[in-house]
């Protein structure tokens, strides 16, 4: 508990105990009037024998003013003034009421502040020497655009994977793909050789297997379509990469095929003297998964 939490809780309990002094202190106030018969302290209780009145004056025949001679006073008299016990009830109840309402009010202004204090208490504290708020612990993903601390470059060959369904036959992808990431700014070229096969799967070798070459399709993923999250060593791309073919000599023409894509990368074994070290992973690409070849895909530092 931190110490503006403390200081309101102090407060409430001080004020509980203002609170509970004041009722008792009122309470034993209200005996001793009780006790005394709401008159001086002390003084005796007058006998009065009001017998000879009763009988010269019967219940109904005493007038509240003189009456007209020979005339019987057949109204029924006006009521008793408020006597002095139920003024004195009033003068205690009063100073009592305004105690409990003062009362209530600091309870709800120390409530207050507490809340206030448990909720400051709770924001992000800033990281040491940053001035800035730390980010809570745990893989969240950067911002859309961000890339993973220090540039790297990753040249990346991916096994066949079914791309699209046919009814009769695959449309199979041999995905080949460049990652870079330079001055917190990550890009994603796609190149998406694709062959029309009459096989359940996508085959290792899609020549010898009688597939059918089909255009090749290119997308370029840039910061603002990439979504970077780095765990250690590991690097995971997602984004939505809308293709196109490139016909020779000619303009690029949309496909109006938009692929989800999902690459997971980290290095595995030594450093070559170039700075390469080999890459494994896996692309997920449309309905299609797929491992990165190990023999042909490696990661190293930009430089």
């Amino acid at each position: 508990m931190d110490v503006p939490t403390a200081a309101a809780w102090l407060v409430v309990g001080v004020v509980l105990v203002v609170l509970a002094v004041g009722a008792v202190a009122a309470g034993a106030a209200a005996v001793r009037r009780r006790g005394n018969g709401g008159g001086p302290a002390g003084a005796p209780a007058e006998r009065v024998d009001d017998l000879a009145d009763f009988l010269a004056h019967p219940p109904g025949t005493r007038p509240e003013r003189p009456a007209p001679a020979g005339w019987a006073t057949l109204a029924p008299a006006p009521p008793a003034a408020a006597g002095p016990r139920a003024a004195a009830r009033r003068r205690t109840h009063a100073p009592l009421a305004a105690l409990c309402v003062a009362a209530l009010a600091l309870v709800g202004t120390a409530a207050a502040v507490a809340a206030g204090s448990g909720s400051g208490g709770e924001a992000a504290q800033p990281a040491p020497g940053t001035g800035e708020a730390a980010p809570p612990s745990g893989d969240a993903a950067p911002p859309a655009g961000g890339a993973a601390p220090g540039g790297l470059v990753a040249d990346l060959a991916v096994a066949g994977l079914v791309l699209e369904p046919r009814a009769v036959g695959i449309t199979a992808a041999y995905p080949e793909l460049l990652l870079t990431s330079q001055d917190g700014a990550a890009r994603l070229e796609l190149r998406l050789p694709t062959y029309n096969c009459l096989t359940a799967g996508a085959p290792r070798d899609p020549v010898a297997a009688g597939c059918v070459a089909a255009p090749v399709e290119h997308a370029t993923l840039g910061p603002e379509q990439l979504r970077v999250q780095r765990d250690g060593d590991r690097l995971t791309v997602r984004g939505e990469a809308a293709t196109a073919t490139r016909p020779a000599g000619s303009p690029a023409e949309p496909t109006g095929r938009v692929y989800d894509v999902e690459l997971t990368v980290l290095p595995e074994g030594g450093r070559a003297p170039d700075g390469w070290r080999p890459a494994t992973g896996e692309l997920r690409l449309g309905t299609g998964t797929a491992p990165l070849l190990a023999d042909r895909s490696r990661i190293r530092p930009a430089g």
